[in-house]
């Protein structure tokens, strides 16, 4: 099966910025005669792989020890971080040279690192190792490539749901979401699972960039930037429309005010009994296993607009420092988290859903008490790239102020969508 996408771009990539120097370490099994190295191409050194979800490091560990039984004398170095340590620490090494030689990167970022000569141009390795890129979600293979020059493979994806809370459902005798529903139906279900009282609202509304409008405004027919990245797409009635959805539900009362999922985001708000559904992506079925509502909640596509289903599709990738002194190892420690082993035990560990043709159904199975096969799907169907540019977080950081306004209900919609048109293309008229 070939992957398909609604996509808008081909060349896209960029977001946000840290990287920890030390914290784990996991160096092979043992080292080989010098025999054994020769036939594995004399291989040998350091490679320090930096990532920022320090959950899935006895996952990378795993991996290491796989990878340590074909290359023994390469030593694993992992290097994990929190979210906002990483981009802060891998922006200073890439200023100072103290930069990991493999590390994650996401599509708000991938334009800025690229242009700035950081990443290491892999095509001709994808090309000469026979790596299928077929075998990926286009539209992140898409993703990491920049002006024909391919910077990163997927390591793994997520895509959007919408997570709903069956005993919330059941007491307000509403039947359970499906997937081909629609918007319209969604709002009428948001609408009966609110309480007058206050104590349950139906769905959550708040600003979100990646599981909110970066979904309905293409469903919508509008778009966020341009193919060729030169043009803010606020000023568009469509785009509009998908920005509209949301406040909309603020406005009927079938939402939490933007205010309270301020101060208490809907993850919590909808994890603690109060939100009958909550969009969000894949990744949060880790908080809900680990919540004691775990057996009352369940997940359905989008709902489809106007005929339009869309789900933003973004993954991560892995990449390797242009200048790194150890090439031939940190490509081959790439090569092997782009393969079907470690995939299918990225699926088997719950780490999260590889981005490898295939090894998604082993994740599924793994939680098959949830509907997780529509995150699948949606890969697979009707997803688009998270929308991006060489300095995204600028003009995203333009889009909340303005936004968020509108959520707030203190301007219209047009108006803040109007003056985030005109301050996003100054930021693009600059790139």
């Amino acid at each position: 099966m070939k992957w398909k996408t609604k996509q808008k771009c081909k060349k896209a990539g960029a977001f946000g910025l840290s990287c920890l120097m030390a914290i784990g370490c996991f160096s092979g099994c043992g080292k080989a005669s010098s025999n054994d190295s020769k036939k594995e191409g004399e291989i040998s050194g350091e490679v320090r792989y930096a990532f920022w979800d320090s959950a899935q490091q006895s996952y990378f560990e795993k991996c290491a020890e796989k990878f340590n039984e074909k290359y023994p004398d390469v030593e694993i170095k992992l290097e994990p971080s929190s979210w906002d340590e990483y981009w802060t620490k891998l922006e200073a090494g890439a200023t100072g040279g103290s930069i990991a030689d493999v590390f994650w990167m996401n599509g708000p970022n991938i334009i800025k690192y690229a242009d700035g000569d950081i990443l290491m141009d892999v095509g001709g390795q994808i090309k000469e190792s026979g790596i299928d890129t077929e075998k990926y979600p286009e539209a992140l293979v898409d993703l990491y490539n920049v002006d024909g020059k391919q910077y990163a493979i997927p390591k793994d994806y997520d895509t959007i749901g919408v997570w709903y809370n069956k005993k919330i459902f059941d007491e307000a005798g509403v039947p359970y979401p499906t997937d081909d529903w629609t918007w319209d139906d969604m709002v009428d279900i948001a609408k009966q699972l609110t309480k007058a009282d206050g104590s349950v609202y139906g769905i959550s509304a708040e600003y979100q960039t990646q599981f909110g409008i970066y979904n309905t405004i293409p469903a919508d027919g509008g778009y966020v930037i341009s193919d060729d990245k030169k043009k803010s797409g606020y000023d568009k009635e469509e785009t509009q429309a998908g920005v509209q959805r949301w406040v909309d539900l603020i406005e009927e009362g079938a939402s939490p005010s933007q205010s309270s999922l301020e101060e208490t985001s809907g993850d919590v708000q909808f994890l603690s009994g109060r939100l009958g559904m909550y969009w969000c992506g894949s990744w949060f079925l880790n908080q809900v296993i680990d919540s004691d509502m775990k057996d009352d909640i369940d997940v359905v596509a989008v709902p489809s607009i106007n005929g339009n289903k869309i789900s933003v599709i973004h993954g991560i990738g892995n990449c390797i420092y242009k200048d790194t002194k150890n090439p031939e190892a940190a490509w081959k420690w790439v090569e092997f988290l782009a393969g079907e082993e470690a995939n299918k035990l990225s699926a088997e560990m719950g780490a999260a859903i590889p981005a490898y043709e295939g090894t998604a159904d082993i994740w599924v199975d793994k939680y098959n008490e949830y509907n997780l096969t529509s995150f699948v799907k949606a890969a697979e169907e009707y997803s688009t790239p998270y929308p991006v540019s060489k300095n995204t977080a600028e003009w995203e950081q333009y889009q909340a102020e303005e936004l968020k306004k509108a959520f707030n209900l203190k301007t219209d919609v047009k108006d803040a969508c109007d003056e985030v048109a005109k301050k996003m293309n100054e930021v693009l008229a600059d790139e």
